[in-house]
């Protein structure tokens, strides 16, 4: 009888490298350095991490796409991951684990009183809230800091959004892309003022929707195309952001 043979090891995605890496990341006062750990160690991981916790517990949120519920999360977690303490007992797989958890659900949740809140409104897909309006999530965020982060964020997405549009042929925009880059463009900018003449004081998806629509004279299934691309333009320079 043949000798049983041991079963090779897996190898896990969040191991010692990646722990080390996550205190190399907080520690680190390069942006250079903090883009590379993130890069080359962490975002491999993050991204298993994530995927992994969608999909055992089911946290989807009804109106975004999966890729778009992913890029939030991995972008909400690097808002706190600087909060970790890697000098303490606690393990940075488990602090991250259970902040991309949380945040899942609070984002169904979030969802759930939307839909109670606006069911008489017609429901195109959430991405414009998510490109045009963090504060709700970043209303969950505890301290001042996401205020000026948020100012930041907006004035470097309405940059990235202009140079996209003076790149229009290069990037192959469709003239339905322009015209939802250029409403986004003036949301961002004055959207206080907007969504005061619309009889609302803060961003919401009615209204945000309501005003591309009135703007653009596109249809729900066209917005939610055209947004795609700025979407992703969006949670680049978010990510960025974040890392500097």
């Amino acid at each position: 009888m043949g000798k049983r043979g041991r079963k090779p090891k897996v190898k896990r995605y969040f191991a010692e490298e990646q722990e080390k890496a996550v205190a190399d990341y907080i520690r680190s006062n390069d942006v250079e350095e903090k883009n590379r750990i993130f890069n080359t160690i962490l975002k491999p991981a993050f991204k298993i991490m994530i995927e992994s916790i969608i999909r055992r517990y089911s946290l989807y949120v009804e109106d975004e796409e999966f890729q778009e519920t992913f890029d939030d999360t991995m972008s909400f977690l690097m808002t706190k991951i600087m909060s970790f303490k890697p000098e303490t007992k606690f393990k940075a797989y488990s602090y991250c684990g259970t902040i991309c958890k949380n945040y899942l659900i609070y984002k169904i949740n979030q969802y759930n009183k939307r839909q109670q809140r606006y069911d008489s409104v017609d429901n195109p897909n959430s991405s414009a809230q998510n490109v045009i309006n963090d504060s709700i999530n970043y209303s969950y965020l505890d301290d001042n800091s996401s205020e000026v982060f948020m100012k930041e964020l907006t004035s470097k997405t309405v940059s990235d959004f202009d140079k996209a549009l003076r790149n229009k042929d290069e990037l192959m925009l469709t003239e339905n892309d322009v015209k939802i880059g250029k409403a986004l463009t003036k949301l961002m900018e004055n959207w206080e003022s907007l969504f005061v003449q619309m009889g609302s004081n803060k961003f919401n998806k009615s209204s945000a929707i309501m005003y591309l629509k009135e703007t653009t004279s596109l249809s729900s299934k066209e917005i939610r195309e055209s947004l795609k691309k700025f979407k992703s333009r969006y949670y680049d320079v978010k990510l960025n952001l974040l890392n500097e």
